[in-house]
């Protein structure tokens, strides 16, 4: 039986992405939290998606960013990620 001395090293790919928290999310959005909290509660406006662990409401960060990419424009108003 391998004890911890004996396990080889986490790899980057190893750990989990680290989940957001509503105030992580809306801090970084610059929204108020409660924002996140009634659109979710109400379901209406479109924002990024969430996970429900328990009572617990956690963001993936690339899904956020993913969410944010597809609201990306330039300045003549033409999305960003669209294809040329």
């Amino acid at each position: 039986m391998k004890t911890a001395l004996e396990l080889p090293a986490e790899t980057a790919a190893d750990v989990p992405e680290k989940l957001l928290t509503t105030q992580e999310v809306a801090t970084w959005l610059g929204i108020q939290r409660c924002t996140l909290e009634k659109a979710r509660s109400t379901r209406l406006g479109d924002f990024p998606p969430y996970l429900r662990i328990g009572r617990a409401i956690r963001y993936r960060r690339n899904a956020v960013e993913q969410w944010l990419s597809c609201r990306e424009f330039y300045v003549d108003g033409a999305p960003a990620n669209a294809p040329l």
